[in-house]
């Protein structure tokens, strides 16, 4: 952008108007996003009306821009709309919303993933977006054809019965993937994990589901999870065969990289074909850190060194010029192909044959207008795209290309040569527009992305056009493809020491603040890029260097981070803390200065091990676990191991034995008492705070785990707080810790014993689910509320209805996926949260 060729923002409205339509319309009902279509027509003409009465005005700018925006809206809208009204005519919603199991035939269409988050028996799970193509709905005996986009989850080890296929995706043929050195007990390495998926892309699978409804402005209807027996791969027709081909080709690909360097066996897969399962969690955590995590997700990027690497190609042959589009958008087809063709796939290959369009024609000055071309087709073909975080980045990083990129490299190449300034304008001015749209995404920015990014520029084009290369000849001549990704390995390698390198720097990720203060520095952040972007295209005034400065002054505060300098309210004298350990339970009790009850402890141990440090407990007077899921006792390890232990309660089902399941209960000195308590046992502990422990239930009968949690009720005593002030000796806080425990078993307690009196903390059931049900919720009443849930979970905790009911009674909630570790302190004042960072 410069200011003698400005950029041609004629379809700017049209774009923005249409994803605002887009965003509306997949949080509407059906009938609401028809109407909406229906209404924008008519704005549209009745504007095109006016126009054409008013002779004169009939070729302003104005009506037509107007007709545009509302044709386009309307199409977004009314596509929203005539796919959701198609989803309830045919039934299928009323079968989401319902308990009663259906029989489906879908089909995997996306490369399934290894969820972070274990099940409830500690198994491995995994994810993958399917279609669902047929479902036997409640009252008919006939399969109904569908066309609903779901996700289906299940444990990795639950292998499809039925017609024999190929090896999963990404597992090397000739067995099971090798074990990873070196990996931490506990841990599964990402090959092993790989080499359990258990469904394969383009193979329809059939069985009974229970399914489960998703939340609004998703594409995905409902996650399905296999009821009673896994799902049965059916036998293969044209289409599985046509996918298996490109399946074949994934696999050989990640087998022909095992032989690479340092990270890059795990990363080759990524960098050339967008699949991450090969990668270990403290990888990706790493790349992620870096901000280098979209390297291994296919994006325009990708899409265009591909294109661009065939039109040279083209140009080398000496082939006519005509040709070199029709070549480079075959190429492109093929590529999505072998990297499967799911939506963010798709986003990508359009924004790359957008940009090898623009290339090809040489009008520059239409690259804006092209970008928001793509958005337009995007949107109309699925307004869905709108709610994408992939999309958003990816139309925000072009943009900030398009605006600042030329401009800011012709700065640079002032004083910095060619070969630096323009891979650190590159990154510089996308990072710049991505950044507002990450904040919300991820509560923090990455800082040092952008240095990072510039030094792993060079080393992507030596990976994605040769790798790609490599993927396609690897079934037919893998003797040439083993040694050309052995090749790519070094730069991949060098990706992966970059991403380490800056994630373990301090302050790699920054907490943006919560409230009104990140709030209002987002706004600041926003000012300030539009004022950038004004100044290197005209000229600096002195307002907007001092606006800039500010800025700057905010972020360096931010990251580095200046606020510990001034004084603030500290941890010591918390009470209780909620402990964040991902998608599990884990609360500490404080009996002393260094002491506390725990009550579980999560399923890592070291997430359980990292909050007891922070929180400076190494005495574990009591160990609570309530029942047998490992979301609940998989920490344990973490907990006991350097700590001193005096007592392990444990509820759960009769045959659980903790002792075998539990090692590192097993491994505790005998002196140190493991009990099975019954409800109504109480225990004291007499240190620093008077803490009473209560046993509100612990059966050991019922047949789902859940019910047989262990149920406890604190009453938590500071004599040296004033009589009469909540947490004082006359007036005790009682934090009710909940376990798992499921509505029925809940509402049949209150019904024979009643609720405890006078909660003030109420540790909710099940992680904020519906089926731990509102009575215990109603009939408590608490101050505040505890969820223990991981961030973006896929069992959709914790329920609207949980969270409604609560604001409904009053009560303050903390969710450890948004508010991380909380401490509870009691004081004259009352009862205060705080964060721990």
């Amino acid at each position: 952008m410069t200011a003698g060729k400005p950029l041609d923002l004629r379809l700017l409205p049209a774009a923005l108007s249409s994803w605002a339509a887009a965003l509306a319309a997949v949080h509407l009902p059906w009938q609401h996003a028809l109407h909406l279509g229906w209404t924008l027509l008519g704005v549209g003409a009745l504007a095109t009306l006016g126009a054409w009465l008013l002779h004169r005005l009939s070729t302003a700018a104005a009506p037509l821009h107007i007709l545009l925006c509302c044709v386009l809206a309307g199409a977004v809208a009314f596509q929203a709309g005539t796919e959701a009204r198609e989803h309830h005519s045919s039934g299928w919603v009323s079968a989401v919303e319902s308990d009663v199991p259906v029989m489906v035939t879908l089909r995997v269409s996306a490369q399934p993933e290894v969820l972070s988050t274990p099940g409830f028996d500690g198994q491995t799970r995994i994810a993958a977006a399917a279609t669902v193509e047929t479902a036997v709905l409640s009252g008919e005996d006939r399969p109904r054809p569908l066309d609903a986009f779901v996700v289906i989850i299940q444990d990795s080890a639950a292998a499809p019965t039925g017609h024999p296929s190929a090896e999963p995706t990404g597992q090397p043929p000739g067995g099971p993937a090798g074990e990873h050195i070196g990996q931490p007990e506990g841990h599964p390495s990402a090959a092993s994990r790989v080499g359990t998926l258990s469904l394969v892309t383009g193979h329809r699978y059939q069985g009974l589901v229970k399914l489960s409804p998703t939340g609004p402005g998703q594409r995905e209807t409902a996650l399905v999870f296999p009821f009673g027996e896994p799902l049965q791969r059916l036998p293969a027709d044209p289409r599985t065969e046509f996918t298996e081909v490109f399946n074949g080709l994934r696999s050989a690909t990640a087998a022909a990289s095992a032989p690479a360097v340092g990270d890059a066996p795990a990363l080759l897969p990524g960098l050339i074909l967008g699949d991450r399962t090969h990668q270990d969690q403290e990888l990706s955590e790493a790349m992620r850190a870096a901000g280098l995590s979209h390297l291994t997700a296919v994006s325009g990027a990708n899409c265009a060194l591909v294109m661009g690497a065939l039109i040279g190609l083209v140009r080398l042959s000496r082939a006519p010029r005509w040709t070199s589009v029709p070549v480079s958008l075959i190429g492109l087809l093929l590529f999505v192909l072998l990297v499967h063709p799911e939506p963010s796939v798709i986003r990508a290959g359009v924004m790359g044959s957008i940009a090898a369009v623009s290339l090809f024609a040489g009008r520059g000055r239409s690259a804006f207008a092209l970008l928001c071309l793509c958005v337009l087709g995007l949107l109309v073909f699925d307004p869905f795209y709108a709610m994408e975080p992939a999309f958003q980045l990816s139309a925000a990083a072009t943009a900030g290309i398009v605006v600042l990129g030329t401009r800011i490299r012709e700065r640079l190449e002032g004083f910095l040569p060619m070969v630096l300034a323009a891979p650190l304008a590159l990154a510089f001015s996308a990072q710049l527009f991505v950044t507002p749209v990450l904040l919300p995404l991820s509560a923090s920015m990455s800082t040092y992305a952008i240095p990072a990014n510039v030094l792993a520029a060079p080393f992507v084009p030596f990976i994605t056009v040769p790798g790609t290369f490599a993927a396609v000849i690897s079934t037919t001549l893998p003797w040439l493809a083993v040694p050309i990704l052995w090749c790519c390995g070094w730069a991949a390698a060098c990706l992966g020491l970059i991403g380490r390198v800056a994630s373990g720097l301090p302050q790699a990720t920054a907490p943006w603040p919560e409230g009104w203060l990140g709030w209002a520095l987002v706004v600041l952040y926003v000012f300030a890029a539009v004022v950038l972007a004004w100044g290197l295209v005209e000229r600096f005034r002195l307002w907007q260097v001092l606006l800039l400065a500010g800025m700057a002054g905010a972020v360096l505060a931010l990251v580095l981070p200046v606020t510990a300098l001034t004084p603030t309210r500290g941890i010591d004298q918390w009470q209780v803390a909620l402990c964040d350990v991902g998608q599990g339970d884990m609360l500490v009790v404080r009996t002393q200065e260094a002491a506390g009850v725990i009550v579980d402890t999560g399923e890592d141990p070291l997430l359980a091990d990292r909050c007891l440090e922070k929180l400076g407990v190494d005495t574990v007077e009591a160990l609570l676990l309530t029942h047998e899921h490992r979301d609940h006792y998989g920490g344990t390890p973490g907990v006991l191991q350097d700590r001193e232990a005096g007592l392990v309660l444990h509820a759960g089902s009769a045959d659980w034995d903790v002792g075998t399941e539990v090692e590192s209960v097993a491994e505790l000195p005998v002196d140190v008492p493991v009990h099975r308590p019954e409800a109504g046992e109480t225990f004291e502990f007499l240190g620093g705070v008077q803490v009473r422990l209560t046993v509100w239930a612990a059966e050991a009968h019922h047949a789902e785990a859940n019910d047989n949690s262990l149920v406890a009720l604190f009453e938590i005593a500071d004599s040296r707080l004033e009589p009469g002030v909540i947490g004082s000796a006359e007036q005790p806080l009682r934090l009710l810790a909940m376990g798992d425990m499921e509505q029925e078993v809940a509402a049949s307690l209150l019904r024979r014993v009643g609720p405890p009196e006078g909660v003030h903390l109420l540790k909710v059931s099940h992680h904020g689910a519906s089926n731990g049900g509102t009575q215990v919720l109603e009939a408590t009443r608490p101050a505040a509320a505890l969820i223990g849930v991981g961030e973006e979970n896929s069992y959709g905790h914790p329920s609207a209805e949980i969270i409604g009911t609560l604001e409904g009674l009053g009560a303050a909630v903390y969710r450890t996926d948004l508010h991380g570790t909380v401490v509870f302190t009691v004081d004259a004042d009352g009862l205060e949260a705080d964060a721990v960072p």
